[in-house]
Parts: structure tokens; C-alpha cells; sequence
């Protein structure tokens, strides 16, 4: 049972935490050790096995490239995972991707790549980690695995795609764009309830084509943490974390100042029950930059929090985040506050439902400077998305499926000039998608 234990920890840690820390939050940083029981996280069999499914989605796109737009392409689609039974070196690896082949002229094909692998070291003292999570996108990441709304992976256990990593936030429409988090961890047993930890992080979002528009970033991020667990069930941890963000690309006309946050953070956790669990994190949070008079410096606060639920064929969760990240190409630093839940459900042998809904506020945490007496401080976008999937067993190895996506976004000021050079979405989009899936190594409907 702790060997099994201590392999679903790294599946969180890189699914889960890695993309957390590429967004700049207050991250509670327990480690796999120093967490309660539990991860709380049932995802693919631990066998040691490597599973895979292909799908034959058809997409229609309503609003999407216009207000009264309606758009149809086919997809060939493709997940994979693998998780090694070792608990001493756990390796874990997951995949998503395919290809869209429009029906519209002038839209031509595209691609979407998703892919995270982890590997650790564990002794009886140290515990150390090397993860990175890549993607390779044609748009903002919303719903699924892969982040493309519509595709057939949107099943009944909710693991986050690339829409937790440098590429999520503010949604645009600038085109290709690539995400990548490298991510190193080591931990230090003290005695067998305290133990000390650090991490560092290197994050990129690069915009492809020079028409996109968008702002590039870079983030590098290192936290410093002590660690306690209490009992079986609960833990704290206190941490320090600094994270500098550079800026390049064109979306917004002058060079942008890197942004310095530095905080300090409280976390907790606990197993509630062999079902339920909870996690908390809070702390200040001090953000410079380097020309005060675009970026003023101000102190804010940080946080995390989250629930998750997993019992038989239900698995539920709802987070909360506050805190800086490097904008989404759209702004040169933002503050968000960010709320996700999902839910998942088999219906017996046959049936499996699964949703998905999140919202954010973001600020941008440079002033206008339109010279607009009207114009207001801050620009801000509100976005909303969520989907739904319903999955059918056909066979033994094949099932069908028929998911929805909706997603909104609006701003508390533009020009037309600043739209074009910004390319964020403004308005409401549907996405509507049926399609067939082929997994021969299938333990569970809707997954692989």
C-alpha cells in the first residue's frame, strides 16, 4: 500500500503542483512524505503497463472566428500514460495530442501536443524530482487533457491539462504557441515527522509568427520550505518563494519591465476522510518590478485552496488560487483570482459523465496609459468556460462520445488598435463534438 501511495503522490506532484508553480501561485509546497495517506488522486492503473486510446472526433465551432461563425473540422486524436510500479525511482508519463484538419478554406490544419513526464529518486532520507511539461497549442487551453475543447478527453477523473501552465489564463487568438515547465525538487528527512524541501522552476510561453501579436514571457521560480506532519492525516508546511518574470514579443508596443514577487506561505493539509480531503495555503505576497512607474510596487496576498473527492465511481474537486502569473501573452503580468470544479461519474459498465467549469478574474498589473480620461486603471478580463462530456461503451475496446464547450470573455476597456495588437478573445464561443474511441488496454470507460 505505500509503495502504491508514494507512485500516486508523484502522479499528483506532476500534474497537479507542477502547473500551479508555472502560474506563479502561493504553492503549497508538502511533499510526497509529508502528505497525509492519500493523494486523492485515481488516475490510470499503477501496473506498470503503458495505455493508450485513439479517437475520430468531428468538431463544430460556433462564434468562435465571429459572432455568427460556424466552423467544422476533423480530428485524429491520441492519449497515453505510463506509471512504473517502481517506489524508489517512480517514472510517470502523459500524452496528449492529434490533428485538426479544417473544412473551411484559409483555416488549414493544425496540431495540439501535450505531454508531462516525472521522474524521482527516493532513499530513506531524500527524496528528489525531475519533472517537464510541454505543449504545442493552436489556441488558449480550456477543457481536457489536451486543452482542445471537443476532442473525446474530458473523462469521469479530472486531471488538469495544459490550461494549469504558462499557456492558461486569458484566452487569445494569436495563433500556435508553445508552454514549457522544467521542474526540480529535493527533499531532506529530518526524523520521521519533519523534513526540509526546495524547488526550482523554469517557464516559458512563446508565441510562433511574427504577426501574433503577443507578449512572450519567462518565469523562474525557486521555494525554500519546512515541513511537518502532524499525524497520519494532516500537515503544515511554511515556505518562502521568489519568482522573476521577463517579457519580449511586440503585443505591447514598449519594452515591458520584469516583475520580481517575493511571499511567504502557511500551508495545510488534511485527509478529511479516506474519500475527502483538503488543502490551504495563504501568505503575503510583495510585487516589484523594474521601472516602478509602469508596474507600481504593492503587497498583496497569495492562496491556494482545494477540495477533492474520490469514492468508488465519483471523483469531484474544487479550487480556489490567487496571485501573480505572467500574463497569457495578452498582459505584461497579471493578478487572477481563479475558481475550477469538476465532477466525473460512471454509470456502471457503460456509461461515464464527466464536467468541467472555471472562472478568472485577471487584472494586469501595469497602468494604462491611453490618455483617455474615461480609460481605467488596471485592464481587466473575466473568463468563463466549461464543458461536458457523456461517454458510451460500443464494445470491448471501443466507445463513443458526444461533449460540449462554452466560453466567455470581456474586458473592462479597449480600442480598436489594442484589440488587434493583443488578439484576446472578446464574446462567446461554442464548441459541439461527437466522435468514436478505440482503447485496447482500457480498464475503466472514459479512460486509458
Amino acid at each position: 500500500m505505500k509503495k502504491v501511495t508514494k507512485i500516486r503522490m508523484a502522479i499528483s506532484a506532476l500534474l497537479l503542483t507542477g502547473g500551479s508553480i508555472a502560474q506563479g501561485q502561493a504553492v503549497p509546497t508538502a511533499t510526497p512524505s509529508m502528505a497525509p495517506n492519500s493523494s486523492g488522486l485515481n488516475f490510470s492503473p499503477l501496473d506498470g503497463v503503458f495505455h493508450y486510446s485513439l479517437s475520430r472526433p468531428q468538431i463544430a465551432q460556433h462564434g468562435y472566428y465571429g459572432p455568427s461563425q460556424t466552423t467544422y473540422s476533423t480530428v485524429l486524436s491520441g492519449d497515453a500514460a505510463y506509471t512504473a510500479k517502481s517506489a524508489a525511482r517512480p517514472f510517470n508519463m502523459v500524452f496528449a495530442g492529434g490533428v485538426s484538419l479544417s473544412n473551411q478554406s484559409g483555416q488549414g490544419t493544425t496540431s495540439f501536443w501535450n505531454v508531462a513526464a516525472s521522474q524521482g529518486y527516493v532513499t530513506r532520507s531524500w527524496i528528489f524530482n525531475v519533472s517537464d511539461s510541454f505543449s504545442f497549442l493552436p489556441q488558449s487551453p480550456t477543457t481536457g487533457l489536451s486543452g482542445i475543447p471537443g476532442v473525446g478527453d474530458l473523462g469521469a477523473i479530472p486531471v488538469q491539462g495544459p490550461v494549469e501552465g504558462p499557456a492558461g489564463g486569458v484566452l487569445s487568438a494569436a495563433g500556435n504557441r508553445i508552454g514549457n515547465t522544467v521542474n526540480g525538487g529535493v527533499e531532506r528527512q529530518i526524523d520521521h515527522a519533519t523534513s526540509i524541501s526546495g524547488n526550482g522552476s523554469w517557464s516559458v510561453l512563446r508565441f510562433l509568427g511574427s504577426n501574433s501579436g503577443a507578449i512572450d514571457n519567462t518565469q523562474v521560480s525557486a521555494t525554500v520550505a519546512l515541513n511537518r506532519r502532524l499525524d497520519n492525516r494532516s500537515s503544515v508546511s511554511v515556505n518562502a518563494a521568489r519568482s522573476v518574470f521577463t517579457y519580449t514579443g511586440t503585443g505591447s508596443g514598449f519594452i515591458e519591465p520584469d516583475i520580481e514577487t517575493r511571499g511567504v506561505n502557511l500551508s495545510y493539509q488534511r485527509l478529511l476522510s479516506r474519500s475527502l480531503s483538503v488543502n490551504v495555503s495563504a501568505g503575503p505576497q510583495w510585487i516589484t518590478s523594474s521601472d516602478s512607474g509602469v508596474i507600481p510596487d504593492k503587497l498583496d496576498v497569495a492562496a491556494t485552496a482545494s477540495v477533492s473527492y474520490s469514492r468508488g465511481l465519483t471523483n469531484a474537486s474544487v479550487s480556489y488560487s490567487r496571485g501573480v502569473n505572467g500574463g497569457s501573452g495578452v498582459l505584461p503580468g497579471a493578478l487572477s483570482d481563479s475558481i475550477s470544479a469538476s465532477l466525473g461519474h460512471s454509470y456502471g459498465r457503460n456509461w461515464v459523465a464527466g464536467l468541467n467549469a472555471a472562472y478568472s478574474h485577471t487584472a494586469g498589473l501595469g497602468q494604462l496609459a491611453f490618455g483617455i480620461p474615461t480609460a481605467p486603471t488596471n485592464l481587466v478580463y473575466d473568463t468563463v468556460f466549461g464543458g461536458a462530456q457523456v461517454t458510451r461503451r460500443i464494445s470491448a475496446h471501443f466507445s463513443g462520445y458526444l461533449s460540449f464547450e462554452a466560453q466567455n470573455q470581456s474586458n473592462n476597456f479597449s480600442l480598436p488598435t489594442q484589440n488587434a495588437a493583443r488578439n484576446a478573445l472578446n464574446g462567446t464561443s461554442q464548441t459541439f463534438g461527437i466522435g468514436v474511441t478505440f482503447s485496447p488496454r482500457s480498464t475503466r470507460l472514459g479512460q486509458f
